[in-house]
């Protein structure tokens, strides 16, 4: 086989950073001591490259999440990402046999979660209108001269001689905030990352058993956005046109007025915002389908628009002696009547979700019995819910002066949210607490599994369990666990929500609780005992609730402000785009953009054209990066196959994806990755609590893909010659400054090019096959892969993640035979450079050369 030309092609995780920093270029680089004092030498040529003659390119895509100021926007979309997340976090159905019965639970599924998506939409426009319209242009202008005295800010709104000092009018001025909303929600989903052009693409080879590998999966999202972004803010505007029409409609009543155009208009809003809804869950099959869809949702979207100018000049029509009194007339009702749909709509989730559950091939490995699809949706919509009570109280409080139970006596002018804010309010102080129960919970199982991991410490590097070093490593071991704790935490987070369902209906069947005593109960009727220890308990957590409420509001405007000045801070917000803003907008059109529609096609069309070239690619992806690695092997066509290798490092491809995501990652979903490369090797560590192993379906079983044991961290125990500070414990980071992985690349280019030994890793051809002895140079023994395990007949190859992370055998002379890679003492004379180190002796050699 004639020698190719190699690159490698590193594709960063999560926050990004600068391009030299993720080449690992930068003039100076670090030969001992600290990141906060230590000593440096300039970079030389060779510790640019991994392997010689093969350089090195980074795809920086972290830009696509927090590169621009704008971006510090996307914090008030957080629930609308959960809910999208949620869209795509559906169990498997079983892929071989589907029975109807499943095809109807997954199509159930998705319709559910899209019209869940559309409630948070109109949830948003109704705290917005719940300011602007109830608070400020209804309850705030019918106090008159007292509301102009304590906020003069609002004279234009509540003087009667002004000509928006009118019960029809100040609505339709505050209705400008609503507005400015759908408007904001509109202009930010369309700053999209996309743009690509997809006619450019080379086609892939989809399989079904990787539902990424589809042709159209990244390249026409796009179209199904734009008909459900038409959707959304067609059934914004009804929200806002029916607020402007409700109160007129109240006091025309059956007038001629009232029957020939309020209520013509209301009917057309109801309609208008059914026909939207069906139009985000109706499926399509064709293009041609989806082309009408979307101009229908378009056309409907119009139709909205118009209406709203219909439902402005009704309400503005001339109505001597009316005037403002109580809540807006309509709010209370549209609010409860949406929160009773989202219950609905949470229940059919659930329900859709264990049929699924039930129907897949293996339920294996699937958190929650395959209910973390409607726990992200229920919680994401329980945060908008208490997003939006936290603006709406605290926008009373502002607006009234009553920022405290009994301010009345000082002059305030009491403002009344709906009541339904107030049950989201006692859902924030229980949530608030579980958090808190959950938080110590996960604490003191760690510190029970440390004390265990410090025995296993203990053996394999032959030390004291007393020690302090020991015990460094072994809390290290425990964090590395931690997600493992996600589902339980999940589940308890889930508690709250139950308990509010049960108490608003308590209250509505029996009348005798009430979130606001001396106001009207959830749904309707007036609280018939509002006395009692209950009672009592239920005004102060809904208080306490407020002031939660507030707090997070304001910490959350401070983190945007934050964000949109300083950069660092945008790119640590940016962490939760990084990971939830992968998949496509299908579930809710104005979530933060996806990028996986930029990246995808950016790393398919450079990772072609470099194989067309005759260019041999070392793939290699950390953390997030290797997801982004495996959807460019599954949407890259067949000839690039044998011309790519495999590298992941830290990887949630099973320990979170496959968890959390079966649908699209998973033991056959790995499988079919493997075929499409000609090596593929994974590095994780024990004390990683993102990476882990990869699952891949064989024999029956599941067998890991790479390497089944982990690197050990720290390979160093003791403090190192020349220096003061032990080797840190790594974790999720520096995977690339592992010897490891070194060996690894320089075994994946031999593989690809035909040059040299291909042994100098245990892996054999392109499956993965048996390993080879190590070669006599390298300093690195072989390590045990999955597939070599099962060559050799080991039984526990066949085993889950949790349980591949949990194996750790005792030392055996200065090798570590249950982890991939030598572990090294700390009073070793010569121990190989540590991880973080450049190779001192090749330096003074450079020296000594440019000395003569």
């Amino acid at each position: 086989m004639p020698e190719m030309h190699a690159v490698e092609l590193r594709v960063h995780g999560v926050s990004g950073g600068a391009a030299a920093e993720l080449l690992d270029v930068e003039p100076a680089v670090r030969v001992s001591g600290g990141p906060l004092a230590g000593f440096f030498r300039w970079r030389r040529k060779e510790d640019t490259e991994t392997v010689p003659g093969v350089p090195r390119e980074i795809f920086a895509w972290g830009k696509l999440t927090s590169g621009r100021s704008s971006r510090a926007l996307w914090l008030l979309l957080l629930p609308f990402m959960l809910v999208n997340l949620a869209y795509w976090m559906r169990p498997a159905r079983g892929a071989e046999s589907p029975s109807r019965w499943a095809a109807f639970a997954e199509h159930t599924y998705r319709a559910a979660a899209r019209l869940l998506a559309l409630s948070l939409t109109a949830l948003l426009v109704l705290a917005a209108a719940g300011v602007g319209m109830d608070l400020a242009g209804w309850q705030c202008a019918g106090y008159g001269r007292e509301c102009v005295q304590l906020r003069p800010l609002l004279s234009m709104l509540s003087a009667p001689p002004l000509p928006l000092a009118e019960p029809a009018r100040a609505p339709a001025a505050g209705a400008l905030l609503p507005l400015s909303v759908i408007a904001l929600l509109w202009w930010l989903s369309q700053r999209s990352s996309a743009g690509v052009v997809t006619e450019a693409l080379p086609t892939p080879a989809p399989r079904a058993q990787a539902p990424l590998s589809g042709a159209d999966f990244w390249r026409h999202g796009t179209t199904q956005t734009a008909r459900l972004r038409s959707a959304h803010i067609a059934v914004a505007v009804c929200v806002v046109a029916f607020l402007l029409a409700a109160p007129a409609l109240q006091y025309d009543g059956l007038s001629i007025r009232g029957a020939a155009a309020g209520l013509p208009i209301a009917v057309l809003l109801a309609a208008t915002t059914v026909l939207s809804a069906a139009g985000t869950v109706v499926p399509g099959s064709t293009r041609r389908w989806e082309r009408r869809a979307d101009t229908a949702c378009r056309l409907l979207r119009n139709i909205a628009l118009v209406l709203l100018i219909a439902a402005l000049a009704y309400a503005l029509w001339p109505r001597p002696g009316w005037s403002a009194e109580g809540p807006l007339p309509g709010y209370a009702t549209l609010l409860n009547s949406l929160f009773a749909l989202q219950c609905v709509l949470g229940a059919v989730l659930l329900a859709a979700a264990i049929a699924l559950h039930r129907a897949m091939a293996s339920r294996t490995r699937v958190p929650l019995a395959g209910m973390a699809g409607p726990v992200a949706a229920i919680l994401g919509t329980l945060l908008g819910g208490a997003l939006s009570a936290a603006v709406v109280y605290q926008a009373a409080g502002w607006l009234g002066g009553c920022y405290y139970p009994g301010a009345e006596a000082g002059g305030c002018i009491v403002l009344r949210p709906a009541a339904a804010y107030s049950w989201l309010q006692l859902a924030f102080t229980l949530e608030a607490a579980i958090a808190l129960l959950c938080a110590g919970a996960v604490l003191v199982a760690l510190r029970r599994r440390a004390r265990r991991e410090a025995r296993v410490a203990a053996r394999m590097y032959g030390r004291p369990v007393e020690a302090g070093r020991t015990r460094d490593i072994a809390r290290a071991r425990a964090f590395g666990a931690v997600t493992e704790y996600l589902p339980a935490c999940l589940a308890a987070l889930l508690l709250p929500v139950a308990a509010l369902v049960g108490l608003v209906l308590y209250s509505v069947l029996t009348g005798q609780l009430t979130p606001v005593p001396g106001q009207e109960s959830a749904m309707g009727p007036p609280a018939a005992v509002t006395a009692g220890w209950p009672q009592r308990v239920l005004t102060v957590l809904v208080g306490v609730g407020s002031f939660l409420g507030g707090g997070f509001l304001a910490a959350l405007m401070a983190l945007g402000g934050s964000a949109y000045r300083d950069k660092p801070t945008r790119q640590a917000v940016g962490v939760l785009w990084d990971v939830g803003t992968f998949w496509p907008r299908l579930a809710h059109p104005l979530a933060p953009p996806c990028y996986g529609e930029r990246a995808v096609p950016q790393l398919v069309a450079r990772v072609t054209d470099m194989t067309d070239r005759g260019t041999a690619i070392v793939l290699s992806g950390h953390s997030q990066g290797s997801v982004l690695a495996a959807a460019t092997l599954w949407q890259a066509p067949a000839r690039c196959r044998d011309r790519v290798a495999l590298m992941t490092h830290g990887a949630p491809l099973s320990r979170l994806y496959a968890c959390y995501f079966p649908a699209y990652f998973g033991p056959a979903a790995f499988t079919d990755l493997r075929i499409r490369t000609a090596h593929w090797r994974n590095l994780w560590r024990a004390t990683d609590p993102i990476g882990g192993p990869v699952l891949a379906a064989a024999d029956g079983g599941v067998r890991a893909v790479g390497y089944a044991e982990p690197l050990p961290d720290p390979r160093h125990y003791g403090v190192r010659p020349g220096e003061v500070l032990y080797p840190p414990i790594l974790g999720h980071s520096y995977y690339t400054r592992d010897p490891m992985y070194a060996e690894s690349v320089r075994h994946a280019t031999a593989l690809l090019t035909g040059a040299g030994d291909a042994s100098v890793v245990g892996a054999g051809p392109k499956d993965g096959g048996a390993a080879a002895p190590p070669a006599a140079h390298s300093a690195v023994p072989t390590a045990r892969s999955g597939d070599d395990a099962a060559d050799s007949g080991d039984s526990a190859s066949s085993a889950s993640a949790a349980q591949a992370r949990k194996r750790t055998a005792p030392p055996a002379g200065e090798g570590l035979p249950a982890s991939a890679g030598p572990l090294v003492a700390s009073d070793s004379a010569d121990g190989g450079a540590d991880v973080e180190q450049v190779d001192e002796r090749s330096d003074q050699r450079d020296e000594d050369e440019e000395a003569r």
